[in-house]
């Protein structure tokens, strides 16, 4: 929104700006996300605009915004008016944002929570962006008002046997870089009978993740807080996502029966060997680079996605014929195009045809090692291209447009496509064939973008009906000749041109 304007804006002689019921303005200057400094140059409007943006309910106070930094003594005095002129006036705050980065301003800050308190806000956020964390004054743990807490570079100093805690209405919980024992946040969640999500990114203090009893916790997400021992009893849990970039003081294993839960997702835990999980619900499980994991035992019959990312199959058991949608990615960069382990290549064979594909389902499979796509667009005899490092994706037929459009990154050699009537796929690659002239590829196609012409380079789409001389595409070419695919296959060659950008 821009308030360069002097004069304000008439019909037929009439200030509608001005006219405007002040609630309305107030959601005009709290949906547009501006920040008190921004919010003030609306008062050229008008006087009744003027009024609305001392009486803002959300106020949003940034020391630093990409290059811009506020000096010390602006950014206080910004803040105290702002907050003041609030209490004189007995109005209600909903938001109070403080993001800054100079421990000077720590005492200040105690006083703006205190004010912000005593009008009754509803959202609070702390973003201590100094060396030293923020020590969070004892007013803040009686904030019967507050729905959604979140904090940054803070730290947690209260007493649990002497410190009363009332967060009555606290639903959203988001804790980032912030400094808390395992007792501390064992207190805080047991204070906080409504709480509905709860966020823990690269916190200190915590050894052990206990969370038992909050029986409204929908969504739980970790990330980079090394813990040891991961202990959940919350009924109605639907989300929970683990991820974690060391080894370092890692749980190993996990075992889950949430009667409730929809998303499970465990990212980077390196020391996790087992995994044992129950669930009728579960809709979407999420698996990354789980390195050590030697067992998963899977029981969710209702489960519609399964991602994995790593160098092995974990779950050969797996019944799959629930799934809508899959993507499976191994890597190994230790085995040449034609030499797999067998055992992993039979269960990845076997996993991926028991998939309902009569859901109209779709087999797409890239190989890393030869640069090359196969697409089964109605998979009946399936052959899987005897590589350790490859990226397998089922899903629906209609996705095979922004699967391939992703795939065009790699800057694939041969696409072989085996298809179904009316296929989707030669749609998209005739699509593919009027990109490598700019000038023919209309507005509606997929490829038609600046990043696909000035990025990927595509320069030919040709049918590829002979012999390949050309490395990799050659391996790709003889092993589909020595397969059954051969004579169902349409093979597309892709030709790029590799420009040097300025």
């Amino acid at each position: 929104m821009q308030y360069s304007m002097a004069k304000r804006v008439c019909v037929d002689g009439e200030d509608r700006i001005s006219e405007l019921p002040v609630h309305i303005i107030h959601q005009i200057l709290c949906c547009t996300k501006l920040n008190v400094r921004e919010a003030a140059r609306s008062c050229i409007l008008s006087k009744r605009w003027y009024y609305c943006w001392t009486s803002r309910p959300n106020l949003i106070f940034y020391q630093f915004q990409g290059k811009k930094y506020m000096p010390l003594e602006n950014y206080v005095k910004l803040v105290d008016q702002s907050l003041r002129s609030h209490v004189e006036q007995k109005l209600h705050l909903e938001q109070f944002i403080l993001m800054y980065r100079e421990t000077k301003l720590d005492s200040h800050v105690d006083t703006w929570i205190e004010l912000a308190f005593k009008l009754k806000v509803r959202v609070l956020e702390i973003n201590a962006s100094s060396l030293r964390p923020y020590s969070l004054p004892d007013v803040i743990y009686d904030a019967k008002k507050l729905t959604i807490l979140q904090l940054r570079k803070c730290k947690f100093e209260f007493d649990i046997s002497t410190t009363p805690i009332r967060f009555d209405c606290l639903e959203d919980l988001y804790l980032h870089c912030v400094s808390i024992s395992d007792a501390q946040l064992q207190r805080i969640i047991n204070r906080s009978p409504f709480i509905r999500n709860l966020s823990l990114v690269d916190c200190r203090g915590i050894n052990k993740l206990q969370v038992c009893g909050p029986v409204h916790l929908e969504n739980l997400i970790v990330v980079d807080c090394k813990f040891y021992s991961v202990i959940l009893q919350a009924p109605n849990l639907q989300c929970f996502k683990y991820e974690e970039h060391t080894d370092h003081q890692q749980f190993r294993d996990v075992s889950y029966k949430f009667p409730n839960i929809l998303e499970l997702d465990l990212t980077w835990c390196f020391n996790l060997k087992n995994i044992e999980i129950q669930s009728e619900k579960l809709k979407r499980l999420t698996l990354v680079g789980l390195k050590s994991l030697e067992k998963v035992t899977i029981q969710a019959s209702n489960l519609l996605e399964f991602d994995y990312y790593g160098d092995k199959m974990p779950v050969p058991s797996m019944n799959p014929s629930s799934l809508e949608r899959s993507q499976l990615n191994f890597f190994s960069t230790s085995t040449n195009f034609g030499s797999v382990d067998r055992s992993w290549y039979i269960n990845i064979h076997h996993f991926v045809q028991k998939f309902n594909y009569s859901k109209g389902l779709m087999l797409v499979i890239f190989c890393r090692k030869t640069n090359n796509i196969l697409i089964y667009e109605n998979p009946r005899e399936i052959v899987i291209p005897p590589s350790n490092d490859i990226e397998i994706f089922i899903a629906p037929l209609l996705d095979v447009e922004s699967i391939i459009r992703k795939l065009m990154i790699n800057n694939p050699k041969i696409m072989s496509i085996l298809p179904c009537t009316k296929s989707k796929a030669l749609q998209v690659l005739s699509a593919l064939k009027r990109c490598t002239q700019k000038q023919k590829c209309g507005k509606e196609c997929p490829f038609n973008t600046e990043l696909f012409h000035n990025h990927h380079k595509l320069k030919e789409v040709s049918s590829c009906t002979g012999a390949v001389e050309e490395g990799t595409a050659s391996i790709w070419y003889s092993w589909l000749k020595s397969t059954s695919l051969i004579d169902q296959a349409t093979n597309l060659m892709l030709t790029w041109e590799f420009r040097i950008q300025s």
